[in-house]
Formats: structure tokens, sequence, C-alpha cells
């Protein structure tokens, strides 16, 4: 597994993500990434790699979306953090 480290910024915050790739290749041709997200750095014992994404036929595009999927992530759950706290200043 190919590991690469990327810090993803959201607003006023910085976070920094371990992505891993994986290439399958059939005969011998280029094949196809599997891009995981890392839980943690990855010489810990207890990361685990969880698959994000697949098929994709390029090493930068792999990561570029990878990318691009936890900075999504990272912001939706950002903002239900702020919706949940919202209501419960209501109550």
């Amino acid at each position: 597994m190919y590991k690469v480290k990327r810090t993803i910024y959201l607003k006023d915050r910085h976070i920094d993500v371990w992505l891993g790739l994986v290439s399958k290749t059939k005969n011998g041709k280029n094949g196809k990434y599997t891009v995981y997200l890392l839980t943690d750095n990855p010489d810990n014992p207890f990361n685990h790699a969880e698959p994000i994404l697949s098929g994709i036929t390029s090493k930068e595009t792999a990561i570029r979306r990878g990318i691009e999927f936890v900075k999504n992530l990272l912001q939706n759950i950002s903002d239900r953090t702020v919706t949940s706290e919202d209501k419960k200043s209501e109550f």
C-alpha cells in the first residue's frame, strides 16, 4: 500500500489525513486504484484502512479525489455538529 499524508483545511482548522492507495493490475497492464482512508498514523498497530473510492486509473487523480472526499466528509460532520448544537440551545 502506498501511503500519503495530506493536510485538509476547513475554515479555521487544519487536519492531517492519511490516505492509502492500492493498485490492482491484470496481466501487467495499468490497473485501477482503490483509495483508503487510514484511521491513524500508518505506524500505529491499531490503524485501520477503510476503502472510500475505487476504480480510479491515475495515482494523482486518486489522491486528489481522496482529498476531495475526505474534505467533503469533514465539512458535513462540522455542519451537522453546528446544527445539533443550535437545536440543543433552543431547548
